[in-house]
């Protein structure tokens, strides 16, 4: 398999073939994340679409300093914050995330939940999402990175332009501003 800095270096030679596939190595990692940020599909397609767009016309300024991944990541985070920040007065309800971008909470149970279970168990996602919105750009995305991505801090610093000192305390501080906006204590704390 090619690494990403090859690719990179001759993509920005005009191999848009060696760019296709740097695409498609982090095309869902990147909807994922934009997806997570924005809160529903169709604004996440759009912001994948130009944070890949923007990644090729600066492909010149991709130093080499992070993987691929991780620059591309800062290229959607930014992009996502700016789409936040033109909507956020608009914005009065977070969307649920469709159900392929769900976690599958019965994976490790065979038999499903009870319906009161279901229902609480919804309840308490949408309660999670709408607190996760009311987020810090900086928490909410140092969380997702980490939380939801499984990103190392030093990935998620880079991504950010911060200290890995930094990444984890926007982790935690995410973790904490959660746990008391849905009611659980610190130990308790998700």
């Amino acid at each position: 398999m090619e690494d990403d800095r090859a690719l990179a270096e001759a993509a920005s030679r005009g191999d848009r073939g060696a760019f296709d596939r740097l695409v498609d190595r982090y095309l869902d990692r990147t909807l994922r994340i934009c997806v997570r940020l924005l809160g529903n599909l169709d604004d996440a397609e759009d912001a994948v679409q130009e944070t890949f767009a923007r990644a090729w016309s600066r492909l010149a300024s991709f130093a080499g300093h992070s993987t691929f991944g991780t620059w591309v990541t800062t290229i959607a985070l930014r992009h996502c914050t700016d789409v936040d920040r033109a909507r956020k007065s608009r914005r009065k309800h977070v969307a649920p995330l469709p159900a392929e971008f769900e976690p599958d909470r019965d994976a490790a149970s065979r038999t499903s939940p009870s319906p009161p279970r279901q229902a609480e168990q919804r309840e308490l996602l949408l309660n999670l999402e709408s607190a996760l919105a009311q987020l810090p750009a900086r928490l909410r995305n140092a969380l997702t990175l980490r939380t939801i991505e499984g990103l190392e801090y030093e990935e998620v610093a880079k991504a950010l332009g911060t200290s890995i000192r930094s990444a984890r305390l926007y982790v935690w501080e995410a973790r904490q501003r959660l746990g008391r906006e849905l009611g659980f204590d610190d130990e308790a704390a998700p």
